[in-house]
Order: C-alpha cells, then sequence, then structure tokens
C-alpha cells in the first residue's frame, strides 16, 4: 500500500449534504490531517473549533472531524492536533492485475471475441439470469459463480436483492454502460466526492492507473444481486488514490440515502479513525459493510477490513482461485472473514467495454451482492452476515492452504448453503 506525502497545497474545500439532511460545514481548506471527537454533544462548531484548533468538516450525532493543517516542522501546535491523523492520499484501491487479453469492446450488434472464448453483449442493459447453468452475458464468469452455488442462491432467493441499494464508494461508475442501465439510484443521489459534484463518472484512460476500477467492482454487484440498486460515490482518483475525509463523507452520506450495504474496494496500511467512526454510524443505521482485505499477500489485513473480526454488521473479504486456494496476492490473517473469488472477474469497463480485473477488491462485491441477495427478501442484516460466516465452505483442510491455517475467515463463500440457512 503506497502512501502519499502529506503536503501543504491548498485545496478548496467541498461543501456536501451528509447526516440527516443537515448541511456539513465546509472546510476553508482541505486539511492535511484529521482529529476525530467522538461524541461532541451540544458543543456548537465554533466551539468544537476553538478547542481542537481546526474547522469542523463533518459531523453526525456521534462524531465530529476536526481539521488540521500541516506547519513547517509538523502539526499545528494545539495539543489535541496531535492525535491527528493524515488525510491527503491515504486510502488506496488495492492493486489490482488485469489478466492478459482481457479488455474488448461491446461491438454493435455482435459478439466480441476474448483469449478463453466469446462474450455476449449486455442485452437491453440487463444482466441476464441463470439458464441451463449458464449466467448469460457473461459466460466467462459462469465457473466463479458456480464455484459459490450463485444458481442456487438466485432460485431460492428469488428478489434477487430487489429493494436493496449497494453503495459502491470507489474510483466512480461508466454511468452509460449498458451494463448499468436501470441499475443505479436517481442521478439526483450521486455525488463525486474528489471533484465536488454529482457526476461519479470513472474517469481516465482503461489499462492505465486504477481507471476501470469502480465500474468492475459495480458490475460484480449487479451480476450477484441483478435486482439491487446501485448508488456510486467516487472517492478515488484514476490512480486509485484517495481522501480519508472524503470516503468517511461518502460512508455517513451512503447511511444517510438509506443504503443497506457499503462496498469498500479500498483500504490503507494503519487504522484511520475517521473511517472507523464513520463506519460505526453507518452500522448504528443498520449498514452493513464489505471491504477488500487486501493484494500484498502478507499476513494482516489492510483497514479498515483489518477491524472487522468481530462485528455483527461487518465482513472483511479475502480471495481465492478456482480450486479454493487462496489468492497468492491475497492478504490473510485472524481478522479475516470470509473469501471469494478474486481471479479473472470478468465485468464492465469504461467505454462501453468488458474486462476481467483480478484482487480482493474483486472478492469484496461478490460479497457484497450476496448481502444484497438476503436483505431483500426481508431477513435483518446480522441474520445475513451470521448467515454468510457460518455456511462459508472450510477450505483450510486444502493442501494449497496448509501455511494459512486458522487464518482464512470461515471460508470460502457458498450461496447455495447460505440460502438454506436462511430458510432455516
Amino acid at each position: 500500500m503506497r502512501h502519499a506525502s502529506l503536503t501543504a497545497l491548498i485545496l478548496t474545500a467541498l461543501s456536501l449534504s451528509a447526516c440527516s439532511g443537515r448541511p456539513v460545514p465546509a472546510a476553508p481548506l482541505q486539511p492535511d490531517a484529521l482529529l476525530t471527537v467522538p461524541n461532541p454533544g451540544t458543543a456548537t462548531d465554533a466551539e468544537l473549533s476553538a478547542q481542537h484548533g481546526g474547522p469542523v468538516v463533518l459531523r453526525t450525532d456521534q462524531f465530529a472531524l476536526i481539521g488540521q493543517q500541516i506547519q513547517p516542522g509538523g502539526l499545528s501546535a494545539q495539543s489535541a492536533a496531535r492525535r491527528a491523523h493524515p488525510n491527503r492520499g491515504v486510502v488506496r484501491a488495492p492493486e489490482s492485475v488485469k489478466a492478459s487479453g482481457t479488455v474488448g469492446l461491446w461491438a454493435s450488434g455482435t459478439v466480441g471475441l476474448w483469449a478463453s472464448g466469446t462474450v455476449g453483449l449486455w442485452a437491453s442493459g440487463t444482466v441476464g439470469l441463470w439458464a441451463s447453468g449458464t449466467y448469460s452475458p457473461l459466460p466467462q464468469n459462469t465457473g466463479n459463480w458456480q464455484q459459490i452455488g450463485l444458481d442456487r442462491a438466485h432460485a431460492g432467493l428469488p428478489r434477487l436483492g430487489s429493494g436493496v441499494t449497494v453503495a459502491v464508494l470507489d474510483t466512480g461508475v461508466d454511468l452509460n454502460h449498458p451494463a448499468f442501465t436501470g441499475r443505479l439510484t436517481r442521478p439526483g443521489t450521486w455525488r463525486d466526492f474528489v471533484d465536488g459534484d454529482t457526476t461519479p463518472q470513472d474517469e481516465g484512460t482503461l489499462t492505465r492507473g486504477m481507471t476501470g476500477h469502480g465500474t468492475e467492482v459495480a458490475g460484480i454487484v449487479a451480476q450477484i444481486a441483478p435486482g439491487a440498486q446501485i448508488l456510486p460515490l467516487r472517492v478515488l482518483n484514476s490512480d486509485g488514490a484517495g481522501d480519508v475525509l472524503n470516503v468517511a463523507r461518502a460512508i455517513v452520506y451512503a447511511a444517510d440515502q438509506g443504503a443497506d450495504v457499503i462496498n469498500l474496494s479500498l483500504g490503507a496500511g494503519e487504522r484511520m479513525p475517521a473511517i472507523r467512526a464513520a463506519i460505526e454510524y453507518a452500522n448504528s443505521k443498520g449498514v452493513t459493510v464489505s471491504a477488500a482485505a487486501g493484494n500484498t499477500g502478507e499476513r494482516g489485513l489492510n483497514y479498515p477490513a483489518q477491524d472487522f473480526s468481530g462485528s455483527r454488521l461487518n465482513l472483511s473479504v479475502g480471495s481465492v482461485n478456482a480450486t479454493d486456494g487462496k489468492s497468492s496476492f491475497s492478504q490473510y490473517g485472524s481478522a479475516l472473514v470470509v473469501l471469494a473469488p478474486g481471479e479473472n472477474v470478468y465485468g464492465p469497463a469504461p467505454e462501453g467495454r468488458l474486462a476481467a480485473w483480478s484482487g480482493t477488491s474483486m472478492s469484496a462485491p461478490v460479497v457484497s451482492g450476496a448481502a444484497a441477495l438476503g436483505l431483500a427478501e426481508g431477513y435483518a442484516a446480522s441474520r445475513v452476515v451470521s448467515a454468510l460466516r457460518s455456511s462459508a465452505a472450510d477450505v483450510d483442510t486444502l493442501s494449497s492452504n496448509d501455511a494459512y491455517q486458522g487464518e482464512l475467515g470461515e471460508g470460502r463463500l457458498d450461496l447455495a448453503a447460505f440460502t438454506r440457512t436462511l430458510g432455516k
């Protein structure tokens, strides 16, 4: 996980709505660091600012964030500021690897040729349902989805995520891609926290940087839970980097907009109190959060996934290959909750294209979509999360996983067993 160095560059602060429709006070500067203040109580913003030496940049009834600027020689002199944590460029999408030969154009009215076969077009902007064991229009994902029993889940959980909103906090989404026709929330709910506007478009050039990452992540959610609505929130730039404040703002915003699930295919190598407080705020509203474990292949997860091991509502997600072996890039450890396919997963890409990516960033939205399937049937979020965990297939006994005994969470996602567990 690469961290950008903090600078004293002055940016115009975002002025967005959050917290139950109340305006969030705009900071005069985009802060270099953030101080998280729990339970601000009845203190006014002015009082909090005077006490902690910086403007209030985000506030809920549970916590407030105070912006701090870096001065020559370190943080500002206020003692409270010494507990502040970096803000700029700290959060990143885990580096993902696109498989060779897996980017192709959506040709008008034709079928594009791929290295491993053929791919059909998005028919009328919808994600096809299972028929005769083949998932259309993305047959390349058939193996991935059969591995987790998605066909059984779609048969047993027939609402397919209908009525559930999944917020995708990422590099944005290709808003014009036919894969998302009818699958996004109304445009008035969309937000770009990077540019400070309402157009969370996945920007840049595909195959450069992390452009397309958010489009792929949202497209995976749409394949797992085709009836769900996706709330696109852009918090990362085309290089995959983002500010802690923007992620925290987006989490609070998603919760206040009524999101049921938040997908975080992003993280950092150190704990981020501001994001942790925002997730706790979302949890207080019954929101489930799914976060990627990270792609360094090392023991220990990225944050916030590292904090999720004992949660009733949150899920840290690692990756397995086609034979249930831990993916070489997937981070692991005692904080891991569940595993899902994360290698060569196909999904929509910018400019009407299709691409395959590998990474725990791809595994997390599989789990987010699975949660949406259960929530749509009327089950409580805590029951859905519990069922996802308890129904997972044990992969510790595989010889390929000998080195990771006890550090692969509950096992690999099993949606057929999940469906049965929910019905009991």
